[in-house]
């Protein structure tokens, strides 16, 4: 941001500076995200990696979609939002949710790449392999 650039509107200085983001989010901006979350909440991050790597030792496959819902009705960490804003200025949260299912997945299998965790195709790989190509 440049702030010696005293000709920029009151709402444009404001949107740089929370990082307002487009609705709906871009691959990007989820990834952002995520990570955010992630570092905001690392006990229930690990509270589901732990729950992950127990059902992986007992030979089941795992389902991201069933740490989020075990994260989010039993898990013993408080879950704290990412709060951003949107272009217009409206606040919103980005929380546990089922958007961050593929992220999830991804995560788990980067830390232990012998995990029996599926990866369904996404959005994120779109992204991915967009810029590969």
């Amino acid at each position: 941001m440049d702030v010696d650039d005293y000709t920029r509107p009151l709402e444009s200085v404001i949107r740089d500076e929370r990082k307002a983001r487009p609705l709906p989010l871009r691959v990007q901006d989820h990834r952002e995200l995520f990570d955010e979350w992630c570092a905001l909440n690392p006990q229930a991050l690990r509270e589901i990696e732990l729950t992950a790597l127990a059902i992986s030792a007992h030979g089941k496959r795992v389902s991201t979609k069933y740490l989020i819902e075990k994260q989010r009705y039993e898990g013993r960490s408080k879950l704290n939002p990412v709060t951003f804003y949107d272009l217009s200025g409206h606040e919103h949260t980005y929380g546990i949710s089922n958007t961050i299912t593929p992220m999830l997945a991804r995560y788990l299998l980067d830390r232990h790449p012998d995990m029996d965790i599926v990866i369904k195709h996404s959005i994120f790989d779109e992204k991915e392999n967009s810029h590969e190509a």
